[in-house]
């Protein structure tokens, strides 16, 4: 049974400097997302790291970081751009190596799954090919970190091809990844409920993204400002044998919101 007391944030520097008191007093989940912007990437990342590093001091919970993802197509067909994505990912394992991490966040490649204009179904084990000679690599240096890669659903709206990707390497070093806001908005387009999601993928689960919205747009808002059913969604994750990283992952002006909606939960 998962209690749920680990639940904590995805954060970039500036809302850590705001949060990384709440977080250290519970030993919350954490996960670091300044590696996915391009021009961090590309400038004085280590001296990101190290701050975020020292706010976290004794921390004492699980660190995790969101890999870098503008443009990251794992499953690309062309080698050149699968090198220069293996890259890109590399460097976040670079980042999260500099900060202790344990879990690093990847995008699943299975965009517009279901969509009428591109007919997966048929091409599911190709893709699946494509992804491991991306993601391979990192798997092994993952190892060697202790550090497993989480693969999120984006657009996917059959959870089978996702859960097919995660399972086909069988490794504990290549976990699922469930955004339960990414889930709720598909699901307008037919896909399951996220509660199903989460159930469906119960024995692969490494991490969820936890988040709000109407169902028609990635609004990132806390818990409770959307129309996800909350109440199906925790039950699920209660019941989670695998102690998934449980990160509410809301826009900055909605941190606040996100963490006092934790401590009600803690309260009940």
């Amino acid at each position: 049974m998962n209690d749920l007391k680990r639940m904590g944030l995805a954060v970039t520097l500036p809302e850590l400097e705001r949060s990384a008191d709440w977080l250290k007093a519970g030993a919350r989940d954490v996960e670091l997302q300044d590696i996915c912007e391009p021009h961090v990437m590309d400038g004085d990342w280590r001296a990101v790291a190290r701050r975020s590093a020292e706010l976290l001091g004794d921390h004492g919970g699980r660190v995790g970081v969101h890999a870098p993802f503008w443009n990251i197509a794992i499953a690309a067909f062309d080698s050149q751009i699968r090198a220069v994505v293996q890259s890109r990912l590399n460097l976040g394992l670079d980042y999260l190596e500099a900060v202790g991490g344990t879990h690093m966040v990847i995008h699943s490649p299975f965009y517009f799954f279901g969509h009428g204009l591109v007919a997966h179904q048929d091409t599911v084990e190709a893709e699946i090919a494509l992804a491991h000679l991306t993601i391979e690599p990192l798997v092994s240096r993952a190892a060697d970190l202790g550090c497993i890669l989480v693969i999120e659903n984006i657009l996917d709206i059959n959870p089978a091809p996702l859960l097919a990707l995660v399972d086909s390497f069988g490794s504990p070093h290549v976990r699922l990844s469930i955004d339960v806001g990414h889930a709720h908005i598909t699901a307008g387009r037919g896909a399951p409920p996220a509660a199903h999601w989460l159930s469906q993928g119960a024995s692969l689960l490494g991490h969820v993204h936890l988040q709000d919205n109407d169902g028609t747009a990635d609004a990132h808002l806390a818990p409770g400002g959307g129309t996800v059913h909350w109440g199906s969604v925790l039950r699920e994750l209660h019941s989670s044998g695998t102690d998934p990283r449980l990160i509410v992952e809301v826009i900055p002006g909605e941190v606040e919101r996100a963490m006092a909606w934790i401590d009600r939960l803690e309260e009940v």
